[in-house]
């Protein structure tokens, strides 16, 4: 996985650029998520058995977003 890289995502006829930022914390890895009309957000691997957000007071996305950055950070960018 890379440690730093930006992506294209589609969501909801949408196309927006995601620039992820990884970081390593003592319960695990960590990936900050940085898209233009969003604030700053983190994910996570889950329960879930995909990658999620994590929780944030006040923030909400789309779901689909979520599906998309899930997939892109499985695939490494």
């Amino acid at each position: 996985m890379k440690k730093n890289f930006s992506i294209r995502l589609n969501f909801d006829g949408k196309n927006v650029l995601a620039v992820i930022v990884s970081q390593v914390r003592q319960d695990g890895r960590y990936y900050e998520v940085n898209i233009t009309g969003f604030p700053r957000f983190f994910m996570k691997w889950s329960a879930l058995g995909r990658y999620d957000v994590v929780e944030q007071e006040g923030l909400k996305l789309p779901y689909n977003l979520v599906l998309a950055l899930s997939d892109a950070l499985e695939t490494g960018g």
